[in-house]
């Protein structure tokens, strides 16, 4: 039995992409007879769940400091201290902080080291665009040039680490997994008790940060004139971030008050209530400042719900979309074919629940968390045979 210290700086409750990597990943591996422990930041809500996991969950206290680079010192310490107390025969860092805190001590880390890439990662740093993040690549490197083995989420990222001199020879693709719902009809009953006020009307669903790099801002645009030809069309974005005063300004002004609702952030229930209630999903991220989609975790968890999605080709989503089959690619430049490729949905029911069919089909078959737990298995065995 592999003795793994998982150290996850993105974890639930935090609901980005790279916390549920770390879950799932977690998760996978203890079910497969690796003594996992997880070291993660402390939150200070919704973490009650935490002994019910099925492996220790240490958390970081001050891990997740307003203040960015206090997290780092504090991280470094309690790393320290979980390796010296446990004794991990590999340690995985399952996100950039991590592999940047972890890069800061490597001489306290005699054990072999699985790093976790994800597009912004690479795309920001590598070296940095700013004073702080090129500091910030500097142990970022040397954790990457010590690893044993570095997993990527996606082709794009892969192909983005060499061009950024990772030696390809010493990363490995492992497509981020998820769980596809099995009962939809079941969850789609449940959805409309809870969400009655959206009897009637058609959802174009996106869920994001509301953050620049999303988006959101281009597909209201974009929206506008389908939803100001169909009243029965309502745009739902869910998310909060330090967008969401301009995009309520924005929705005021274009007077779409009565189409578009900004439901900010929601409990995991209500998000699968409006999963189950869209008829699309809809996100068009654009690069801002090298900040990229390494993947797109909100496409697969669409596409999981039978939901064909309209998306950026921008950074890794055109391996989550096939273009035409599963959904569209637009450029996120051209709002006027964005309004088009969301139209031709609304417009065409039997294409769209098509669409959506093959979505959850090429979830299934791709990016099925097993899968994913499977080839990470795999990967974790084969570096703790190498040190063997």
């Amino acid at each position: 039995m592999v003795n793994l210290l998982i150290f996850a700086m993105r974890y639930p409750p935090e609901e980005v992409g790279t916390a549920l990597y770390a879950d799932n990943l977690a998760r996978g591996l203890c079910q497969r007879g690796v003594k996992v422990t997880v070291l993660a930041p402390e939150y200070g809500r919704g973490q009650e769940a935490d002994g019910e996991a099925g492996y220790p969950i240490r958390r970081i206290a001050g891990g997740h400091h307003p203040f960015t680079p206090l997290r780092y010192p504090i991280a470094r310490a309690a790393l320290t201290s979980a390796v010296r107390e446990l004794a991990p025969q590999v340690v995985w860092a399952t996100n950039g902080m991590a592999t940047r805190v972890a890069g800061t001590m490597l001489g306290k880390l005699p054990m072999p080291l699985i790093g976790s890439l994800h597009g912004t990662d690479i795309t920001t740093r590598l070296p940095g665009r700013s004073p702080r993040t090129w500091i910030e690549s500097l142990p970022q490197r040397a954790f990457y040039r010590r690893a044993s083995c570095l997993v990527t989420n996606s082709r794009f990222t892969l192909e983005a680490a060499v061009a950024k001199g990772i030696e390809r020879d010493r990363l490995k693709l492992a497509y981020l997994g998820i769980e596809v719902p099995e009962d939809l009809e079941a969850v789609r009953r449940t959805a409309a008790v809870e969400l009655p006020e959206v009897a009637g009307r058609r959802v174009v669903l996106t869920v994001a940060r509301l953050v620049r790099q999303k988006g959101h801002r281009l597909l209201i645009d974009a929206m506008r004139p389908l939803l100001q030809a169909r009243p029965d069309v309502l745009h739902v974005i869910v998310g909060d971030g330090p967008e969401r005063a301009g995009l309520t300004d924005q929705v005021r002004r274009q007077g779409l008050d009565e189409h578009v609702l900004l439901a900010g952030r929601v409990s995991d229930a209500e998000l699968q209530a409006w999963y189950a209630e869209a008829a699309i999903f809809a996100l068009t991220s654009h690069a801002v400042e090298a900040r990229v989609e390494g993947l797109g975790f909100v496409f697969l968890e669409a596409a999981a719900r039978g939901l064909p999605a309209v998306g950026s080709s921008h950074g890794g989503i055109p391996e989550a979309i096939i273009d035409g089959q599963t959904g569209f690619l637009v450029d996120p430049d051209r709002p006027e074919q964005i309004t088009e490729r969301i139209g031709l949905l609304l417009d065409d029911d039997e294409r769209r629940r098509e669409m959506g069919e093959r979505a959850r089909c090429h979830v299934e078959s791709r990016f099925g968390v097993e899968r994913m737990m499977e080839e990470c298995f795999a990967i974790l065995q084969e570096v703790h045979r190498r040190q063997g």
